[in-house]
């Protein structure tokens, strides 16, 4: 295999600095658009403005945190600043909005109250999100015929698991736990499994190995497995019974029930390592089987020509986390054709975007669930 790029080896170095003043700006737009004037009391200013530059500083040990081990509950407390963060950014917006209208209008005695309100409301939202994001991931249910599908067939995805930090041992333990309730054929893993180095992942990646289906577990590369150690998890992985699809495909069943592909994902072509190379993966398939192609990034759709599209009958990909925090979720979209769900391709098939079975950052959702997805796959009516 090839040796891991320089850019990934500097990850650990970069990715923290570059954070880091990403959320000092957004501290500082929070500042003058919510908190400054956000009361006539000037005690009170201060004490809101103590709040949001403490939040910095977690913030902050958030994004250098994440490449270490660290106490649980101060994961937690770190991750939660990172969510705060965001969730206080689309309050500043609004409330920056308001307090122009309100000039506008000559009402601008009005704003510090309404600020207050605005604040108020975007804590309760933030308490309901870490409420929901802790929660334990839905199992939903696909039901669909699949062309030239012989017999039915059980397929649970995972997507976007992130483990690391407050994604440990017990929750990666809860989901083996799902997952084997649901008795699959074949369990699929669309990238973003581990958001950390081998070895801190190691003992929560090890539990996977308790993972059963009939025909095997199937993983491909997320974007987050190049910021790290990839060459050490993708020989790691199969040790836990996992098989590694990068640019390649197989047949699955006896007799043949599926042509089952992956691909890289779209980040080696960003980094010029471990490049996708859909040709290779949709090369050489059963024409008389449906193909079913893995893969993380949704887009893939809008940069797959054709061609190559129309060779897969049902691609399964994640990376959205269906936007994880709602209105976050909506920037999704500037990048990604859908967050979340069934859709149909324009050749024919479909795509299923995954909102993911873990989360990334503060253990946070709202408007989107974390979930374990079962495919019920069915032979077309006239082949009953």
């Amino acid at each position: 295999m090839e040796d891991t790029p320089e850019f990934a080896q500097m990850n650990g170095f970069l990715f923290p600095f570059i954070g880091s003043l990403l959320f000092v700006a957004i501290h500082i737009v929070i500042y003058f658009l919510l908190v400054r004037h956000i009361s006539t009391r000037r005690y009170l200013c201060r004490f809101y403005s103590a709040i949001l530059w403490i939040n910095l500083g977690w913030s902050v040990v958030y994004m250098f945190m994440r490449y270490t081990t660290a106490p649980k509950w101060l994961f937690m407390l770190a991750s939660i600043s990172v969510g705060v963060a965001f969730s206080f950014l689309i309050a500043a917006l609004v409330a920056g909005a308001v307090n122009g209208f309100l000039i506008l209008f000559r009402h601008h005695h009005l704003a510090p109250r309404i600020k207050r309100y605005i604040l108020a409301l975007c804590c309760i939202y933030s308490l309901y999100a870490v409420y929901h994001g802790l929660a334990d991931p839905k199992v939903e249910r696909l039901s669909m015929e699949l062309e030239k599908l012989s017999a039915p067939l059980k397929i649970v995805q995972l997507s976007d698991v992130h483990i690391g930090g407050l994604m440990d041992e017990e929750r990666v333990a809860k989901i083996v736990f799902l997952v084997n309730q649901t008795e699959p054929d074949i369990i699929a893993i669309t990238g973003d499994l581990v958001d950390t180095s081998l070895a801190n992942a190691e003992s929560s990646l090890a539990l996977l190995k308790a993972l059963r289906a009939k025909y095997g577990v199937y993983y491909v590369l997320g974007n987050h497995e190049y910021i790290h150690d990839v060459q050490d998890m993708l020989e790691y992985l199969p040790s836990l019974g996992i098989q590694v699809l990068l640019n390649e495909n197989l047949t699955i069943g006896t007799p043949p029930l599926i042509n089952l592909a992956g691909s890289a994902d779209l980040m080696g072509d960003r980094l010029g390592f471990l490049r996708p190379d859909f040709e290779k993966t949709l090369a050489n398939l059963n024409p008389n089987l449906p193909t079913i192609l893995l893969t993380h990034q949704p887009k893939v759709i809008n940069i797959l020509p054709e061609s190559l599209l129309a060779k897969a009958d049902l691609l399964l990909t994640g990376h959205t986390h269906g936007g994880q925090i709602f209105p976050i979720s909506l920037a999704v979209l500037l990048q990604q054709p859908y967050l979340k769900g069934l859709h149909k391709t324009k050749t024919g098939g479909y795509i299923y975007v995954s909102e993911g079975t873990g989360f990334w950052g503060p253990p946070m959702r709202a408007l989107s669930d974390s979930e374990i997805t079962l495919f019920e796959l069915l032979p077309p009516a006239s082949h009953k």
